[in-house]
């Protein structure tokens, strides 16, 4: 191995654990699920049943500021420093971008979330453009000295794609079929637990909801399909799974799907 692979794998990875870690903070911070490790759990075993992350940096980087932004978007909560969070998320989304360019859609839920804030002003809805505009300004001019102020942009800009060949191989088909089915049963259970949530917890219980909808989307409209773009739906799923495991019902269902979560990426290497 080369030592630029042993770079690649050691980043893919270091980014990894911290993206885990990370996201374990931000769960924590804004009560999105008990306390325990249920999403660490499944954003690990579920990052090892995809691809092969060391030939996918640009996602990986992409999704370590999309947690970045959603910290700050799951913040608004608390009220406090308002202008400043929308801020950090909007410049932490264009960063992201830079890695994958559909990450702007991560700005729905970040205007899902300025929806929830009480006695909120129209500045709120106007730093996102501002900020968006500052940051495009900017990378422009550094180009401008540069080269093309122009040429960045069209590299940047990218067309969506529906062709789903990529998705044949065993690996990929098994994990999108066991994630979609999961997923399908656990939302319906999420959603009967919104209205036993308290009230202040009950805004981002719901923002979780269209931050999965948009990173489900993020893959599906990605115009090259590797499996490294099904990173961004796993923050999202690992919150809505971990709600489902601290149901006290059904115990013998939820013993049999986590052992499927941690025995299913050591059978998919062998595929």
């Amino acid at each position: 191995m080369s030592s630029k692979e042993i770079f690649m794998v050691s980043g893919a990875v270091g980014l990894l654990i911290f993206s885990m870690l990370f996201l374990d903070f931000i769960i924590r911070k804004n009560r999105l699920t008990r306390l325990n490790t249920y999403a660490i759990l499944i954003f690990s075993c579920s990052a090892m049943m995809l691809s092969d992350w060391s030939n996918e940096l640009d996602v990986v980087m992409a999704n370590v500021f999309l947690l970045l932004s959603l910290r700050r978007i799951f913040s608004l909560r608390s009220f406090k420093n308002v202008e400043r969070k929308i801020l950090d998320a909007t410049i932490w989304i264009v960063i992201a971008s830079a890695f994958y360019f559909w990450c702007l859609l991560l700005f729905i839920p970040l205007y899902v979330g300025i929806m929830g804030i009480p006695h909120k002003s129209i500045r709120y809805y106007l730093i996102p453009f501002i900020g968006w505009a500052g940051l495009l300004l900017m990378y422009m001019t550094y180009h401008l000295l540069r080269d093309d102020p122009f040429i960045w942009f069209q590299q940047w800009l990218e067309e969506g794609s529906f062709d789903y060949s990529s998705y044949a191989s065993k690996k990929i088909l098994i994990f999108i079929t066991f994630i979609s089915a999961t997923l399908i049963w656990t939302t319906i259970s999420y959603l009967a637990t919104l209205s036993s949530v308290m009230k202040k917890d009950r805004t981002n219980r719901r923002l979780v909801l269209y931050v999965l909808g948009v990173s489900i989307f993020m893959a599906i409209i990605s115009s090259e399909k590797t499996g490294g773009e099904l990173i961004f739906i796993l923050t999202p799923t690992a919150i809505v799974i971990s709600v489902y495991f601290e149901k006290r019902s059904e115990i013998w269902f939820r013993e049999i799907l986590l052992w499927i979560f941690v025995l299913l990426p050591i059978v998919l290497v062998f595929l």
